[in-house]
């Protein structure tokens, strides 16, 4: 057994060599210097004195190392200092690892290396996600949230496949006071060669006593080795035929290529199954691959893949059970219901042939995990037809080899991919589609005739404009969840969403009965439909199993029909997915009776009105337990034309973003021109409008600072193919900090010539007045505002209420109202006026005007726009609505406001600041002091 000393004290491990000869790896022997000043660690004798006899490492070694580049694996407890993603969308239970072996250096003793490296712990979706499976996409960033990272260093023994290293890490508390970590790895199994029963355990403990804020408990871990593996079970599988699985026709599935091979179709992430069982399997014991013991019957499968041969023929899976359809975004490995296995493709039959053995004794700690009962079998295929009955591109099933009698046999499970899967994403060569219910769309569909003047403005069926989402779906008067719609086919090819390739020849449009239809504008094409709908007081036809997850029931269906190119329609039957756990059917149940009406809009349609309308309908008998109520639904047309012309639209608004901030600025220079050729009309302007016309500059710079130093590459790539809209971006910003520093200067001039004159007390009277009448009217209409603005978003949002954020409903609510009072920023100075009853000329007619004209120019486009354009979520440059009001409402009344503003300034200047008020109120008293006149300059009095 290779023991070790435990050595961790801050960011120095140090080493001390024993003078004893080096006969075994037994007699190695390190003594632990506590050198840093992390404080104590508190060690047992038993833990102090482990390991005996080092040797110093000689030369780095390039070509042994007990991992590869980067070691995938799991591990649990930890729970202390892992930061786990807090998102609440993505919370996963998932504990996954990587190992990074950076130096690996040879000693004096044979067979024994001093390995340098990291392991990095996470639990956060997005890690998890990002190297699940596959080696290629891995980042080892360990800043983000939920990862941990040590430092180890110590010896692996190459003889006995023991590993033990020391390192550090750290990490924070809760209240986010940072802690240095020191901790004791030991792995096993470590060998140079591997097999399918090889699995790599150990244990990771902390050196901190249980009382010290640093403490961790113990965590186990598991990895499946990498490192020179043999594939024992399947090279005799694949010699064999992969004996005990159905036989299919040849022609039945498709076969792979050089560029496509069964690695390929396996990278990405996790491929998701559902699961078929044969009849009887709701009371038969001989249904699940893991016995009664787990409670449960699975119903998804998961095939994440470890690692694939140097000739891409022959791989190796973690294969997991689960009964939660969500598992994809939520996956917990559970090994007590996981299978490791290995697979080799069989090009003779055209499928993937997987050996796989059960993982026992997982639950209480990794490190007890070992490999046993490899007697599970998979097949695996791509079929080469699809049809409305089955639009799986990967299907498969699942046996034992045990025999029926003996414990731990079970039944025949099929699978088949999910919408989901990463699986077959990888359009194979050959893949068609099969047409099964033309007599029934022929006599369900009726023709309509095109309208005049319409021809060709209707999305053509080849184009990317057919998928939709739906995003509102009606069941007689109450509103209901979400969906989406794609198409599988166009003809008898698999739909491709930007397709590079002309349509192909067998690509033929169906006749009605026998009237020729010889424009070609009917197409025949298929559509997979999902929607999700409440489970509650759903119909008995569209829940028949009273099935929920969560509240909601998913209703898949898949349909095929034609396309009218000439009137937008689409009509096609349908087969609903009644695939259930308690249907015990091992055939695909569906329900063919449903008919699909989709009429989508015209092309040069009104964008407002550019709303794809569909509705879903049981043919069946009313008495029918399958009949269900209809179901109309809704989806916003997204063309691509309409694409084009909102890229076209953005750089308008980027154009008019510049020209008004210009403008602004020229308006504001103009005024501090006017100022400093009339030295006193400085101390009449509102200090409180400027304020207000500052911060209308400033706080766009502040929200958006981060897009001056940060691209969001994906954003600028999907929008503007590849130019980068944030340059764009920077220009805005540039000129809008001009425009703030002038309004700063002008400011400053105002505030330096009202504080030079000390006979001024008169207009901070005047402005103080003017804040006692602008703060109370500001937050009463803050409140008003904030208030509808609430209302209306937790309307918007009824069924997802407990997930809709109210913070940012408060922070866009305010943002908006901050544009309302910039819209009005007059009002301080119409009542500095009034309260002072000034007539000076305190603002230049350009600067007063050409202002209200920039503000008021955005609520006139905002018309202009809601009715020829179509609106993309941030996508707003110019007139953006987080940023202000704007509706078809207050597009008037904002305009009329601003406009009534410089009308009254224009009035107070001519005709003083109270013109507007009845006559008794326009009148100030004005008490002036009268030199003393002398008894000289009296009259005298005659006296008679």
């Amino acid at each position: 057994m290779l023991l070790l000393v435990l050595i961790v004290f801050g960011s120095s491990l140090s080493l001390r060599v024993s003078s004893k000869s080096i006969n075994s790896i037994e007699e190695i022997s390190y003594d632990v210097r506590p050198t840093t000043t992390l404080g104590p660690v508190h060690l047992s004798s038993s833990e102090r004195y482990r390991v005996v006899q080092e040797s110093k490492p000689v030369n780095e070694e390039f070509n042994i190392s007990p991992f590869p580049e980067r070691q995938n694996g799991y591990y649990s407890g930890g729970d202390e200092v892992q930061n786990s993603s807090s998102s609440l969308y993505y919370q996963s239970e998932s504990k996954v690892l990587t190992f990074e072996a950076h130096h690996v250096y040879t000693t004096h003793v044979e067979d024994v290396f001093k390995v340098e490296g990291n392991l990095i712990f996470q639990s956060s979706y997005y890690y998890e996600q990002s190297f699940s499976g596959s080696l290629y996409s891995y980042s080892s960033d360990s800043s983000n949230r939920g990862a941990l990272d040590f430092d180890f260093q110590g010896f692996w023994s190459r003889t006995t496949g023991r590993l033990c290293m020391v390192g550090t890490g750290y990490t924070y508390s809760k209240e986010g006071k940072l802690l240095h970590l020191a901790a004791v790895l030991k792995l096993n199994n470590l060998k140079q060669s591997s097999t399918i029963n090889t699995l790599v355990t150990g244990t990771m403990d902390g050196l901190y006593a249980a009382d010290e804020p640093n403490y961790f408990g113990q965590i186990s871990l598991l990895m499946f080795p990498q490192v020179s593996y043999q594939y024992t079970k399947v090279s005799k599988l694949s010699t064999q035929g992969c004996p005990g699985g159905t036989d299919v026709p040849e022609k039945s599935s498709l076969s792979l290529s050089r560029t496509r091979t069964i690695c390929n179709m396996f990278l990405g992430g996790a491929s998701d199954f559902e699961l078929e069982y044969g009849s009887g399997c709701a009371s038969s014991k001989s249904c699940n691959p893991f016995g009664d013991g787990i409670g449960y019957l699975p119903q998804v499968m998961s095939l994440s893949m470890i690692q694939c041969s140097e000739d891409k023929l022959s791989l190796r899976f973690l294969i997991e059970f689960s009964n939660d359809n969500s598992m994809r975004y939520y996956r917990s490995s559970n090994f007590s219901t996981s299978l490791v296995g290995e697979g080799s493709w069989d090009a003779r039959k055209n499928r993937l042939c997987i050996a796989a053995c059960r993982i026992f004794d997982a639950s209480s700690s990794l490190e007890k995990s070992h490999v046993g009962d490899c007697t599970t079998r998979l097949s695996l295929r791509f079929p080469a037809i699809l049809s409305i009955r089955n639009t799986s591109t990967v299907v498969g099933e699942i046996w034992s080899e045990k025999p029926r009698n003996e414990s731990g046999f079970f039944d025949r499970i099929a699978f088949r991919n999910t919408d989901r899967s990463s699986s077959g994403r990888i359009q194979l060569q050959g893949l068609k589609y099969e047409y099964t219910e033309t007599d029934k769309v022929k006599k369900s569909c009726t023709k309509q005739k095109p309208k005049r003047n319409c021809r060709g403005q209707y999305p053509d069926g080849y184009s990317g404009d057919m998928g939709f989402h739906i995003s509102n779906v009606k069941r007689s008067k109450e509103r209901i969840v979400w969906g989406s719609s794609e198409p599988l086919a166009v003809g008898d090819q698999p739909y491709q969403r930007f397709p590079s390739l002309l349509p192909s020849s067998s690509l033929r449009p169906i006749n009605y009965g026998n009237e020729s239809d010889t424009s070609g504008r009917l197409l025949n094409i298929s559509y997979k439909i999902s929607i999700t709908l409440r489970s509650l007081n759903l119909d008995a036809g569209l829940n028949p199993f009273n099935q929920s997850s969560n509240g909601y029931v998913e209703i898949k269906i898949s349909a095929e029909g034609v396309y009218d190119s000439e009137t937008g329609n689409l009509c096609m039957v349908g087969c609903r997915d009644l695939n259930s756990a308690n249907t015990g059917s091992l055939s695909h149940s569906v329900d063919c009776e449903v008919l699909v009406d989709v009429q989508f809009p015209p092309l040069n349609s009104d964008r407002k009105g550019g709303i794809i309308r569909g509705s879903i309908r049981s043919m069946r008998e009313t008495t029918d337990r399958l009949n269900f109520g209809p179901l109309d639904f809704s989806g916003r047309a997204y063309y691509r034309s309409w694409a084009l012309e909102s890229i076209w639209r953005m750089d308008f608004e980027m154009i008019m973003s510049v020209m008004s901030n210009t403008l602004a600025i020229v308006f504001v220079v103009l005024q501090i021109f006017h100022v400093r050729k009339n030295p006193g009309v400085g101390p009449f302007i509102s200090l409180l409008m400027l304020v207000i016309l500052a911060l209308g500059h400033l706080i766009p710079l502040v929200l958006n600072l981060e897009a001056m130093f940060i691209q969001d590459s994906e954003r600028s790539v999907w929008i503007r193919s590849g130019v980068w809209l944030e340059m764009n971006e920077v220009i805005i910003r540039v000129v809008t900090m001009v425009a703030f520093l002038l309004q700063i200067r002008l400011l400053m001039l105002s505030w330096t010539a009202r504080c030079s004159d000390e006979k001024k007390k008169p207009l901070w009277i005047a402005e103080k007045r003017g804040l006692y009448v602008c703060f109370p009217v500001y937050i009463a209409g803050g409140l008003i505002a904030f208030v509808l603005k609430w209302r209306k978003n937790l309307v918007g949002t009824e069924w997802h209420s407990s997930y809709y954020d109210h913070e940012q409903v408060l922070l866009s609510g305010i943002r908006a109202y901050a544009g309302l009072i910039l819209d009005a920023f007059l009002f301080p100075q119409i009542l500095f006026n009034m309260f002072q009853n000034s007539r000076e000329e305190a603002l230049s007619r350009f600067f007063y005007i050409g202002i209200t004209l920039v503000r008021l120019v955005p609520h006139g486009y905002d018309l202009y726009r809601a009715h020829n354009f179509l609106g993309i979520d941030d996508t707003y440059i110019y007139a953006d609505p987080v940023a202000d009001y704007y509706s078809t409402a207050w597009d008037f009344i904002i305009p009329v406001l601003g406009l009534f503003f410089a009308a009254t300034i224009y009035m107070q200047q001519r005709f003083g600041g109270r013109c507007f008020l009845p006559q008794r109120f326009q009148e100030s008293v004005i008490y002036e002091e009268l030199p003393m006149a002398s008894e000289d300059q009296f009259p005298q009095k005659s006296s008679t």
